[in-house]
């Protein structure tokens, strides 16, 4: 079970301050959207919280069955899917999950590498290139991606960007089972 915790958190570019002061405790099972206007901060706080990109202030923890982790282990238990998080349009999907499943120190990942594909409807084309992809495709890409290393913490910025209504449904419904399947905590 995983345990976010941010306190009095708060990030600026030069002058402009997008949030300041902010806290948050989420512990495992448990879900929260975030809400605002373009340019309020939204997606910079996601990438906080998934120890992506440090604040300027405050700090921000990930606890995992009671263990803190460090700043280097922090991203690699959290699952993001943002407009920012790239894919590489060289590799297939099936060659882009084995890379992040060593970068990721995953072992014997080829059945969850197929189990992920399938959960995202890419399983009949993940031999084909990534660049050869719809857009909605390749935000499938960065949910297999998120859900491969089975994150305790997932956070989804913008989650149903360029996917049509039925792979929006196929999208929540996925977070919904892999959610209560694994007690994990979601932001949104």
């Amino acid at each position: 079970m995983a345990t976010l915790t941010a306190r009095r958190v708060g990030h600026f570019f030069g002058r402009l301050r997008l949030f300041r002061d902010l806290s948050v405790s989420l512990h495992g099972g448990e879900s929260l959207a975030v809400t605002g206007a373009n340019g309020s901060g939204k997606s910079t706080l996601l990438r906080i919280l998934a120890g992506a990109l440090s604040p300027r202030q405050g700090t921000v923890t990930l606890q995992v069955d009671g263990e803190s982790l460090s700043e280097e282990e922090h991203p690699l238990r959290a699952g993001l899917v943002a407009p920012a998080v790239g894919v590489y349009e060289e590799l297939t999907a099936r060659e882009t999950l084995r890379f992040l499943a060593r970068a990721r120190r995953l072992h014997s990942a080829d059945a969850r590498i197929e189990a992920v594909l399938d959960t995202v409807g890419l399983a009949e084309r993940a031999d084909d290139p990534v660049g050869a992809y719809s857009s909605g495709m390749q935000q499938r890409v960065k949910y297999a991606a998120a859900l491969l290393a089975r994150p305790p913490l997932l956070l989804l910025d913008e989650p149903s960007a360029h996917l049509d209504v039925e792979q929006r449904v196929r999208a929540t419904s996925a977070i919904r089972r892999y959610a209560e399947n694994h007690d994990a905590t979601v932001m949104v």
